[in-house]
């Protein structure tokens, strides 16, 4: 029987406790949907696998996430834009995070019970069960937390779990350094942990640059747990390498600053400046962050922190005030885990929630990293100091809370809907979420209820742009965009597309003159919104106003050229060769639609109008090709299966045209004019009585249908049927309009009567 160690035993038990305790909490998030960025993010060409990824993402450039798209890479070469894929690499993830916690104050605690001398022990450390408790309380807490959910089930939030699993490994790397028990050959162990400890580092910094303050915290968790528990020669003799590796880390990063740490890619700098950003975030790290963290309830992806100045809102003040408390508190209580806690969850936050000011002022997923070994840390010492009885009841009540919340929080993020709603529900004045909710109920098909929420998008736009953006109203960003300072500043996201979308149901809908109204306010918001140009341009399609409409779509390709310098824009591609089918242009109509299908060749309007045209223009085998192409990815499409009908009707393979006819109608079900088709079809091939039967039947369902009349009247006096031919040629005859038939029917009567 192999003897394992109870130490070992104790790890492996919280190891299992905390891998199965996080698994069957998000086991949920599981079959969770693609939300918001998620769509736009993983579809990126360079993502599309590992080799589209080697192709166009360069591993040195650490600014753009490498790492994270390489993630993304993986799981798309494992299971294209399979859901399951992402959540549970997300999930894997936070599992090793939550390990990598337990390990972390395990091994920070480990520190305390070598490197304290008499006068700092800590009696706890004597008890055996005492010292897996607090690690085991810490990562707990943290797994569990519904703060974090979205980091976890947002896809698009995963930098902030991948930074964090690196930022978190190479600190218990370089603990590793600092070993406090003499082992043989520490040389050649710490050549292989500083190459890993960079590395980690790298990588890190390549997932998300929340990772800027690693070096500092190292430095942090070297001068309270190991240079200030030993002996002043520890920093000179014995450990100045480890030291000057945190020294030149911090330098490099100062170095770097001006070229990538201070350049946020959003506009938070035009919006508020970096001084009343900095004073809003105390608001936000007292009454949002930790307020969520203690009480974890009414969790949004959109927070409605609204903006403020410390002039008109004194909890600004009153935060300052609180956080000057806190730090002064840990700093007075002399109690290193309080204060290296407090010092992480401030120094993490910071390049989120200090001088660089960012468009949103408050998102849950800040706080992933800096609720590590920050605040859970700080609470987790609190209750493990608790007696026995009392830390027992509280754990237990603090986990069943902890658990049903998270649970119930990963219900949300099922589906875009469900999402929306929660956060429309508990922000209605948002215009974001009435936004989004518009266009998931616009993708599921609900035009009316999308309708709804986009016109509420629309209307909560001033007090939005008055919250979040530090505006009066939108135009106020256009002028801000004159001031030469300001000449990069974009128009927001959430105060255009609200108009757009709108405008497009209205499209959908036919109301085409509030539709143009809404796409002219998305240009006058933002010139460049192309897809604005399709939509305008598509509301003067339909208004017969060609020359605007090809006008709109030859300015998109255009802007799409001075953009990206290539014209792939092959929606634009598709309307225009529409355009000028319309006006009879049809050979330049045939290379738009080409463009359009070299482009993407998933477009299917494109090779059923490009076959179509072959098809006039009695190209039909070329017809023929991307006709069936069409039916390939829809095998119901009827206007598609009719056109294959004809073609092979015009190529005289009148079997096939029968068949195609038939495959027309089991979709569409019986249809006079197609019984008409398919008789006249069956009477090419000499087959009166098939041609008879359909032609009867046709005239079963419209008995008025001059053409079919004068066939069935061919038919039966092919059949010898002269007299029943002649009453057929009659009535056609009264039904008649065109002189020129009217001769014709009336000869055929004449040679019936000789």
């Amino acid at each position: 029987m192999v003897f394992v160690p109870a130490r070992i035993q104790k790890q492996l038990a919280c190891i299992l406790l905390l891998v199965l305790s996080s698994t069957g909490i998000y086991f949920n998030s599981l079959k969770g949907s693609f939300q918001f960025d998620d769509v736009p993010l993983i579809s990126n060409q360079w993502i599309e696998d590992l080799e589209s990824f080697n192709q166009f993402v360069s591993i040195s450039s650490f600014e753009n996430r490498p790492v994270l798209l390489w993630t993304y890479a993986l799981n798309n070469s494992l299971g294209k834009n399979k859901e399951f894929g992402f959540h549970l690499f997300n999930l894997i993830l936070h599992i090793g995070i939550t390990l990598l916690i337990f390990f972390l104050v395990l091994k920070t605690s480990y520190f305390q019970e070598s490197f304290n001398d008499t006068r700092n022990k800590d009696p706890r450390i004597k008890n055996p069960i005492s010292i897996w408790i607090f690690p085991f309380i810490t990562a707990l807490i943290f797994s569990l937390h519904p703060l974090n959910t979205d980091s976890i089930s947002y896809i698009s939030s995963r930098s902030s779990v991948l930074a964090t699993f690196f930022y978190l490994f190479s600190l218990y790397l370089f603990l590793n350094l600092f070993n406090p028990e003499k082992k043989k050959n520490p040389l050649v162990k710490n050549l292989i942990l500083i190459p890993l400890v960079v590395a980690t580092m790298y990588l890190s910094l390549a997932s998300k640059l929340i990772a800027a303050t690693l070096p500092l915290l190292m430095g942090v968790w070297y001068f309270v747990f190991i240079f200030s528990r030993n002996k002043m020669e520890t920093l000179w003799k014995k450990n100045w390498a480890y030291l000057l590796l945190i020294l030149i880390s911090i330098a490099a990063l100062f170095l770097l600053k001006d070229s990538w740490l201070y350049n946020a890619k959003d506009q938070g700098l035009e919006l508020y400046g970096q001084l009343p950003y900095l004073l809003i975030q105390t608001k936000v790290i007292v009454f949002y962050y930790l307020r969520l963290f203690l009480f974890p309830f009414n969790l949004s992806v959109d927070s409605g922190m609204p903006f403020s100045s410390i002039n008109e809102d004194p909890s600004i003040l009153f935060a300052i005030i609180i956080i000057a408390g806190i730090v002064a508190t840990a700093i007075k209580s002399r109690n290193i885990w309080l204060l290296a806690g407090t010092a992480w969850f401030f120094i993490t936050l910071a390049p989120t929630s200090s001088f660089i000011p960012l468009n949103d002022l408050a998102v849950e997923h800040r706080t992933y990293l800096p609720m590590t070994l920050g605040v859970c840390m700080v609470v987790s010492w609190g209750i493990s100091r608790l007696c026995s009885i009392w830390r027992f009841c509280f754990l237990s009540l603090v986990i069943i809370a902890l658990s049903l919340a998270t649970i119930t929080r990963n219900s949300d993020w099922i589906s875009e809907i469900s999402l929306w709603e929660d956060v429309a529900r508990k922000n209605p004045s948002s215009s974001r979420a009435h936004n989004n909710l518009g266009k998931a109920y616009f993708e599921k098909g609900n035009l009316a209820r999308a309708g709804y929420h986009f016109e509420k998008s629309i209307a909560n736009i001033p007090k939005f742009t008055k919250d979040k953006f530090n505006l009066k109203n939108a135009e106020e960003l256009l002028l801000r965009k004159k001031d030469p300072t300001n000449s990069n500043l974009r128009m927001a996201t959430d105060l255009v597309e609200p108009h757009y979308n709108l405008a497009s149901i209205y499209l959908d809908q036919g109301k085409l003159r509030l539709a143009e109204k809404e796409y002219l306010k998305t240009l006058s918001l933002r010139p460049d919104h192309s897809s604005a140009k399709i939509g305008l341009g598509s509301v003067y399609n339909k208004k017969g106003l060609y020359e605007k409409a090809e006008k709109l779509y030859r300015q998109a390709i255009k802007d799409k050229q001075l953009q990206s310098g290539n014209d792939f824009f092959p929606l634009a591609h598709l309307n225009l060769g529409e355009v000028y089918g319309k006006t009879g242009k049809i050979s330049l109509a045939i290379n738009e639609w080409e463009k359009a299908i070299q482009q993407d060749p998933s477009l299917l309007p494109a090779h059923f109008n490009l076959g179509t045209a072959l098809m006039m223009q009695g190209e039909f085998d070329r017809a023929e090709k991307y006709l069936l192409k069409c039916l390939e990815m829809n095998n119901k499409h009827e206007p598609a299966l009719f056109n294959l009908a004809l073609v092979k009707q015009k190529q005289m393979h009148w079997k096939d045209s029968i068949d195609g006819f038939n495959n027309y109608m089991a979709v569409t079900g019986p249809k006079p004019t197609i019984l008409t088709q398919i008789g006249f079809n069956y009477l090419n091939l000499k087959d009166l009585a098939n041609a008879q039967s359909f032609f009867e039947k046709s005239l079963r369902m419209l008995p008025t249908d001059m053409n079919t009349l004068i066939l069935l009247g061919d038919t039966l006096l092919a059949q010898g049927h002269s007299g029943k031919a002649e009453d057929k040629y009659r009535m056609a005859l009264n039904l008649n309009q065109d002189s020129r038939l009217d001769k014709i029917l009336k000869n055929k009567i004449k040679n019936i009567s000789k």
